[in-house]
């Protein structure tokens, strides 16, 4: 298993390194840098961007919108999961709602509430809409799925709603939360930014992104992919350290 594990791991490095090849060899051979810059001319702007005195607030900026939305949908998603769960009229009102939330285009989406909210709100408004349908959905089977003979027990021990959610319904949303968390947030993440793109706040991710896009920085737009990719790199660090805690529990 050792084994394994390090030759996949060594067959990652070698695709990396290849598409990173690649792409430094299609940057020379076109030599256009509005549409492929070099390698070092990326790494030039992602020191840039580094530097720069805004970086830290555009960064948090991103994550502030990205960790609020997700907060309020996970809150919103438990409650209306657990009302389902209980009343059955819950299910039945949400399903429209649900429904038309998933099958309505992002970028439709997000010009319809660029109409409604202003552009630090868009942003924010966006990360709720888009994962509030995935996490609701998600909660809603997991808690259907309880054995109904546990469910016939505390009926027929009186056991009362507190109790019920407390000892039942809490460990399998914390459960499921656990193993869908880096998934969803880094879907809400690309999601806020590509509302920052279009809302333009003064700070975040997309709002730069757009920047270096009017100002022709194909590079700076590069860089900033880059920052992305290694922030998501990062969370799939955490969410490995969460499925080990969840075997270690199952154990």
């Amino acid at each position: 298993m050792m084994k394994y594990s390090w030759k996949s791991k060594l067959y990652t490095l070698i695709s990396c390194l290849f598409f990173i090849g690649l792409w430094q060899a299609i940057a020379i051979i076109t030599n256009n840098d509005i549409y492929i810059p070099k390698i070092q001319q990326v790494t030039e702007a992602i020191k840039l961007i580094f530097l720069e005195q805004s970086f830290w607030k555009v960064i948090f900026s991103s994550f502030y919108r990205t960790i609020l939305s997700y907060v309020v949908a996970l809150i919103f998603s438990m409650i209306l999961g657990v009302l389902g769960a209980v009343y059955p009229f819950f299910q039945y009102l949400m399903q429209p709602v649900n429904s038309f939330a998933k099958t309505i285009p992002t970028m439709v989406l997000v010009v319809l509430l660029l109409v409604w909210f202003d552009k630090d709100i868009t942003p924010f408004a966006i990360g709720f809409a888009i994962i509030f349908p995935v996490l609701y959905e998600g909660v809603k089977n997991s808690l259907m799925q309880i054995d109904k003979k546990i469910i016939d027990m505390t009926k027929i021990y009186e056991v009362s709603l507190k109790d019920k959610i407390k000892k039942i319904y809490v460990p399998v949303m914390k459960f499921y939360f656990m193993s869908i968390f880096v998934s969803t947030f880094s879907l809400t993440f690309k999601v806020v930014i590509t509302g920052e793109v279009y809302g333009q706040p003064k700070f975040g991710i997309g709002s730069q992104i757009q920047l270096e896009k009017v100002n022709f920085n194909v590079s700076g737009i590069f860089a900033w992919i880059v920052i992305i990719v290694f922030i998501s790199i990062f969370l799939e660090i955490v969410n490995c350290a969460l499925k080990k805690k969840i075997y270690r529990w199952n154990r």
